[in-house]
């Protein structure tokens, strides 16, 4: 009797995903009792955050994901980002942000090392740590192996940064009124090489190949950065909902829909946007991190999931 009732659970599951290439979704897991709205995976950890905790998961077995450690920020926490296996970096409007260690969830022996910073939106690449700030522009620090914190540069947009995608030599950054693209060839000197002020509403920004992908609300628009000093137009994609997160990985978009779900399309051509999978969990869908052939879910009050994607 039992062996039926999960297998009629695991079939409702599956079917709230479905799949147009030759590719099927399962559900693994899902973790309830914990509030997640961010997710960052970093090696074999998951860093689930929400407004005032962090949360580190071993995702080794995704069947059975291990906590390891816990945090808590007595200030909203806005992104976070990792530096190898035992640094990593939160971002939060308060200066005096201490971020402190939940002795009672730690479950392994692995040391965590978080550094807070002054900021909205992190993104780190090699010993490069990128911090913008949503009323200055984005500094640019030079963080090391780990630890290390020093200004190389400050780069002022006069109407504040969104989100933005740095793959040096050159950030794109959306402001409130549109894309900026920005020269960082020499970190200490960077400058503003592009601009335009013609995307209403764009709030997450990524990157495939020479090709940026802007969210605007319910509108996926892609611009090509063969030239980076004149992105131009090539796409726009209507959805039925807001785009709340997405992710790319490989030559596919994965977007966080709220209660739309997870959708994944195909955008190897920018000039035809395939769409490949839904994925339908019941729940609000707030992000997305992803791993190998592993999608992770944060679906708010009602935890996260794992589905497997092959």
């Amino acid at each position: 009797m039992r062996l039926i009732i999960i297998s009629f659970l695991m079939l409702c599951m599956s079917c709230s995903a479905w799949s147009a290439d030759n590719r099927f979704i399962y559900p693994l897991t899902h973790v309830k009792n914990v509030t997640a709205y961010n997710l960052l995976h970093d090696s074999d950890l998951l860093y689930v955050s929400n407004q005032n905790q962090i949360l580190i998961y071993n995702t080794f077995n995704t069947w059975q994901p291990r906590i390891e450690a816990g945090f808590y920020s007595p200030f909203v926490i806005e992104d976070i980002e990792t530096q190898s296996a035992n640094y990593f970096y939160v971002a939060s409007r308060e200066p005096t942000n201490q971020i402190v260690k939940i002795d009672s969830i730690s479950a392994s022996g692995r040391i965590f090392f978080p550094t807070t910073m002054i900021g909205d939106k992190l993104t780190r690449e090699g010993a490069t740590l990128y911090v913008a700030d949503r009323f200055k522009g984005i500094d640019i620090v030079n963080i090391g192996s780990g630890g290390l914190r020093e200004i190389t540069s400050t780069f002022s947009e006069k109407w504040g940064i969104r989100d933005f995608v740095a793959v040096y030599p050159y950030i794109f950054a959306l402001n409130d009124f549109g894309l900026v693209a920005v020269d960082t060839s020499d970190l200490s000197n960077p400058h503003s090489i592009a601009t335009n002020y013609q995307i209403a509403d764009a709030t997450y920004i990524a990157k495939y190949a020479n090709t940026l992908w802007v969210a605007a609300g319910k509108n996926l628009l892609a611009f090509s950065i063969i030239n980076p000093d004149n992105p131009v137009l090539i796409n726009q994609y209507r959805l039925a909902n807001e785009i709340s997160a997405m992710e790319i990985k490989d030559n596919k978009l994965y977007l966080a829909l709220g209660r739309g779900g997870l959708k994944i399309l195909d955008i190897s051509n920018p000039l035809k946007i395939e769409e490949l999978s839904t994925i339908n969990p019941l729940y609000t869908v707030y992000d997305v991190a992803l791993m190998e052939d592993y999608i992770f879910i944060a679906l708010g009050k009602d935890g996260w999931m794992i589905y497997e994607y092959r």
